[in-house]
Formats: structure tokens, sequence, C-alpha cells
């Protein structure tokens, strides 16, 4: 591959990763379709895709139905936290730690084959384009990417955000997985709470096990509850 057809393919995948998580960044309120987390026993998986995904969070994690959305099977932001905390009741099962878990899925198919990954986000992600597109605000100069790293198909990071969380206040260090699924791409995370601080190793295994539930919904059949 000539240097300048290696240039050209590294910008089309910057572009590509760019367009598809733009639909991880559905910061916005959901619409008049949301329902009140509070509507009845809070459910533990939903069904977004148009079915070709089912996210689930950890043991003792539950789906924030009044934060959540699926537009129609196209792009897809599901909020999850304690489930006690939504409604479940005391004798619910505990959270190890408590926390604050969204699972954005992108409007687009997948845009990077899963072994290029890791090169891939490493590239986007040292471009001001990459950094906008990471960022919860759509500001480059809010977010600073502290490590990148990969375990299989899986990209992790550890990322400092000072943009503001749409859905209350987070703590600005966090873990994020870019996971490919279901022919999706797929931007996990796991937000400390100010009153329940994370150390660096606890989020990350919290955010491994999200991607394992998560990863395990993507061959299962379209089901919610």
């Amino acid at each position: 591959m000539s240097i300048w057809t290696s240039k050209v393919s590294r910008a089309a995948a910057g572009t590509a990763l760019a367009l598809a998580l733009s639909g991880c960044q559905m910061t916005s309120a959901p619409g008049p379709e949301k329902q009140s987390r509070f509507s009845g026993p809070p459910p533990s998986k939903m069904a977004v895709a148009g079915g070709q995904l089912i996210v689930s969070g950890p043991r003792g994690y539950c789906i924030d139905r009044e934060s959540s959305r699926d537009d129609a099977g196209a792009a897809a932001l599901v909020v999850l936290s304690p489930c006690r905390g939504l409604g479940a009741g005391l004798f619910a099962e505990r959270a190890a730690h408590e926390a604050v878990m969204t699972a954005a899925v992108g409007a687009r198919p997948m845009v990077a084959e899963p072994g290029r990954l890791l090169p891939a986000m490493q590239a986007f992600a040292a471009t001001d384009q990459g950094l906008a597109a990471l960022s919860r605000s759509g500001a480059a100069q809010n977010i600073q990417v502290r490590h990148i790293f990969a375990e299989g198909d899986v990209v992790y990071m550890r990322l400092t955000d000072r943009g503001q969380f749409a859905w209350g206040i987070v703590q600005p260090d966090y873990w994020r997985a870019v996971v490919p699924a279901g022919g999706r791409m797929l931007s996990l995370s796991v937000l400390a709470l100010p009153q329940s601080p994370l150390s660096d190793s606890d989020g990350l295994r919290l955010l491994r096990d999200f991607v394992a539930t998560v990863q395990a919904g993507s061959a299962l059949p379209a089901t919610s509850g």
C-alpha cells in the first residue's frame, strides 16, 4: 500500500468512525414516548436495533426507562442504574457498585473490521474530529484520552470529560468501551457518581462485566423484561 493510499484509508476510516460514533451521542432528553422510571418494576434488559441487540447490565442493574430511547431500530441509548434506585424494592439484588451505565448504539453498520478497531480508534482519538465525537459536549477541548488498549475485539479507553452529562452530575474520569456487536458499533460507559466514586480498577472491572453481558445479548432473541 502506498503512503498516499494509506493516508486516504486512514482519513476514510476516521470519517466513518465519526459518523458511527455520532449515533452514540444521543445526549438530548428522550421524546414524548418516554416512560416513567417508576411505572412498574424496572426491566432487566432492553431490545434495540430492531431486535439485533439486547442490552442488559451486570447483576443489580436495571434499565432506566425514562432516560432510555430507541429510535425505531436505528440509533439507541440505554441508561442503566442500580435496580433498587429505580423502584425494584428492598429485596432486589444490590449492585456491587453504584454507578450509571450507558450503552449507545450507532445508527450505521460497523465501519471497521473488529481486528483493526484499535489502530483505527487510536488514529481517530488523535484528531480534533475524533475527540469531538468522543466528547459528551461535542467539544474536543473538553476531553482527554488517558489510556487506550484492546482486549480481543473490544477497545477500552480511560477518559476525562469535563462536559455536562445530560442526566445528572458524574465524575469526569471514566471508562468507556467501543464494542462491535450485532453488526453495529456500541459505545459502553461506566460513570461514577460524586457520592459513590469508583477506583480505576473497579471502574474497569465493572465495564468489563457490562461488555460481557452486552456481547452475550447480541445473540439472544429479542425479548424484554
